[in-house]
């Protein structure tokens, strides 16, 4: 009867992880191909427990930030089925995708694919510094005396 809440512990903690391995393979799963119509960040906070941190745990004291923001980049799109499908995607490949976009996740992947651009605006920076505004005259004012 002594071991009664250790086996309780033992099986959540197979749930859980049997959840999160079931999650991650239907995430492969999935497939679509379809229209990007929506982006979005999603912010939520995030909070230190104190796990790695050797003083928290003694009965220490947390000096200095004890949590942040963690940002969630998602896409919204419109299948070619019709269904709406909303997707998690890296920050790298949400500052590449654009509303209009045609995307495809194939199965196996996680990862989506860009088919083909709307849009012709590259979203990488250019080599070059940009230029002012010239100068239309060279020779400054004179004054009057």
């Amino acid at each position: 009867m002594k071991n009664q809440g250790l086996y309780v512990v033992l099986i959540a903690f197979v749930a859980v992880i049997g959840i999160i391995i079931f999650l991650a393979i239907r995430r492969r799963e999935e497939v679509f191909d379809g229209e990007v119509i929506d982006k979005n960040i999603v912010e939520s906070q995030v909070m230190n427990n104190g796990i790695g941190n050797p003083g928290i745990g003694a009965g220490g004291i947390m000096i200095g930030n004890s949590g942040g923001v963690r940002h969630t980049y998602r896409i919204k799109v419109k299948t070619d089925q019709g269904k709406t499908v909303n997707y998690t995607i890296s920050e790298g490949m949400y500052e590449i995708v654009k509303i209009g976009d045609r995307v495809s996740k194939p199965k196996g992947s996680t990862e989506i694919t860009i088919l083909s651009s709307n849009n012709n605006i590259s979203t990488r920076p250019s080599n070059n510094p940009p230029i002012g505004p010239m100068p239309t005259d060279l020779n400054p004012p004179q004054s009057i005396s």
